[in-house]
């Protein structure tokens, strides 16, 4: 598959500030794989004086514009582009990637070859398990394909908290941090949203947030 020419990614670009709270402040090199227009980058970036932050992204005008903003980025796919980036990291960043891969397990076996002694992987996977996919599944019999969201239409793997789990342990990482974000209605209903959040776990929750090291 070649990458996309003249086009900007259907996806918004985001701090995600919970996830740059996941890089260890020691990590100096890091990867932002599908890096979008290098926002996310760009907060990593300045968090410490001296690190580098390079990114790989498949869409050409958003990977320009993230070049502008990080160390370094290398337009395409992840992990043929690999080969565009010098040197091993520390941490490398994986924000709704994963799922959008053949196969997620031989992309986190190349990133341990790519990753310093120690190294970590961070970012977050969408939740499978969550209530009003599950009650448009089973009540009202939905499983529609959108442009974006949990069943964006080029989504290409699924997981839950365990899935998502055996995903890390089965590639070779241990996994140090892992819970859920973005609960159902707290944009809206924070408050309700608090309660129902523990009332139902990760049912009320879009997505996971995850830190792994090298085993």
């Amino acid at each position: 598959m070649s990458a996309f020419k003249g086009r900007r990614s259907p996806y918004a670009s985001e701090v995600r500030h919970h996830v740059a709270d996941l890089i260890p402040e020691q990590a100096r090199r890091v990867l932002d794989v599908g890096c979008n227009d290098g926002t996310f980058g760009a907060e990593v970036l300045g968090r410490v004086s001296g690190r580098e932050v390079w990114g790989i992204e498949p869409h050409d005008l958003d990977a320009a514009t993230a070049a502008a903003r990080l160390t370094g980025v290398a337009q395409g796919f992840y992990p043929d582009a690999l080969v565009e980036v010098p040197g091993a990291f520390d941490c490398v960043s994986f924000n709704h990637v994963l799922e959008h891969m053949v196969d997620p397990w031989l992309a986190l076996r190349t990133t341990r070859e790519r990753l310093s002694p120690g190294g970590y992987v961070v970012g977050e996977l969408p939740n499978i398990r969550y209530a009003p996919f599950l009650f448009d599944l089973a009540v009202r019999g939905r499983f529609e394909y959108s442009d974006s969201g949990l069943l964006d239409r080029t989504h290409l793997r699924f997981f839950t908290r365990s899935s998502a789990q055996g995903l890390f342990e089965s590639t070779g990482y241990v996994l140090e941090e892992f819970f859920p974000v973005v609960a159902m209605g707290n944009t809206r209903l924070p408050r309700t949203s608090k309660v129902v959040s523990v009332l139902l776990g990760d049912l009320s929750y879009l997505a996971f947030a995850f830190r792994a090291r090298l085993g």
